[in-house]
């Protein structure tokens, strides 16, 4: 009995130190993150100079961006930038997608479709290619309303999903123009994201109950503050395990990469045809192809570099490639003209890029907005 009593004490305070270890660190963790980004420069003088921001509201645009906003499940796509309609730069609700400059009585919507070069990572509401659209509608007196739903990472298989089910429900009208916005994201039939979650998800909830905990239970104390930590220490030394969250890489020339992409673009002409919706599908321009890149690496938390050769020459075979895709509109020579620079970082568009990409886009729908 009184060996039993010790076990006991000591399961209870080893519970207890352990819970007690754990808020401990959390609540170090909290004070040296609100530390760390008390003077943190995300963004280099020249990307700040690029999006006509102070170092304080970059460092705002960047917390909005990648650190307070994070993602929610959507259904059929797996991910969507959840919602938040009280910042500075960065607001999106469901119903909307990305706030956006437009008009505000509308005869007829633009829904904008693509990756996060649409959405506008690293821009402002006001600095995205919508957004730019949308001021030169209101300068023309053009009662069109623009819906921006760009979301990170996706490619035509999610753009062709995410579109149907706004025709579903009933968000799409007759006449409405739909603009697909594709290129640096196409991997073929690649996975999404969250795909390799998801599975496990599934593959949990359709087992006995324990079976349902041994894949809950890992979740559970992988989210504790010392697992986090632990994790950290594995970052700083690359010891992570392979994340069960699809890594995006540009870089990379899927087998069925034009088959896929030439098959989406048949099927979303197939349903505008059908539905009376104007559809365009534009190749965007390629980072350090297209525009004035870096010509040296920046400093700051989004950094950039200059691509070494081997990855600069994957990039121009998959632009050539997609550029040869049947009834897709190329508008990579939107940048052709540009002297400043075109990207805020290795992928994404600076405002004025985004500005001249709009005005392309512009020229090419102008028949079909009266």
């Amino acid at each position: 009995m009184k060996k039993m009593k010790i076990v006991i004490n000591i399961i209870l305070i080893t519970t207890f130190l352990f819970i007690s270890l754990n808020f401990t660190l959390g609540w170090v963790w909290e004070i040296r993150t609100n530390l760390k980004f008390k003077n943190f420069k995300p963004y280099d003088d020249v990307v700040l100079k690029a999006l006509n921001l102070s170092q304080e509201d970059g460092l705002t645009l960047y917390l909005e961006t990648f650190i307070d906003r994070k993602f929610d499940y959507d259904q059929f796509t797996e991910h969507a930038e959840n919602s938040g309609y009280d910042n500075k730069f960065v607001n999106v609700t469901p119903e909307l997608g990305r706030k956006t400059i437009s008009p505000k009585n509308c005869k007829k919507n633009i829904f904008f479709y693509g990756g996060s070069t649409t959405f506008g990572y690293n821009v402002t509401d006001e600095q995205t290619i919508p957004s730019y659209l949308g001021k030169i509608l209101l300068k023309n007196k053009q009662e069109i309303c623009i819906k921006n739903f760009g979301r990170g990472s996706y490619f035509s298989t999610q753009e062709n999903i995410l579109f149907q089910k706004h025709i579903l429900n009933k968000k799409i009208k007759p006449n409405d123009i739909i603009i697909f916005l594709d290129g640096i994201n196409e991997n073929g039939n690649r996975n999404s994201r969250n795909t390799g979650f998801l599975f496990e998800v599934n593959k949990a909830i359709n087992q006995d109950y324990w079976d349902m905990y041994k894949f809950t239970f890992p979740i559970f104390f992988d989210s504790l503050a010392i697992n986090q930590f632990i994790k950290r220490i594995q970052k700083k030394y690359n010891l992570q395990k392979k994340s069960n969250l699809e890594q995006i890489n540009v870089f990379t020339l899927n087998d069925n990469l034009k088959h896929v992409f030439e098959k989406n673009i048949l099927i979303r002409d197939g349903i505008c045809k059908k539905l009376n919706l104007y559809c365009y599908s534009f190749l965007q321009p390629f980072a350090t192809i297209h525009g004035k890149y870096f010509e040296k690496p920046t400093q700051g938390a989004i950094e950039t570099r200059v691509l070494n050769i081997g990855e600069n020459k994957k990039i121009k075979e998959k632009y050539k490639l997609l550029s040869r895709t049947k009834n897709i509109i190329n508008i990579t020579n939107a940048l052709d003209d540009t002297i400043s620079l075109s990207y805020v970082d290795g992928v994404h568009y600076s405002p004025l890029a985004n500005e001249e990409i709009s005005n392309k886009i512009y020229t090419i729908i102008l028949d079909k907005l009266n």
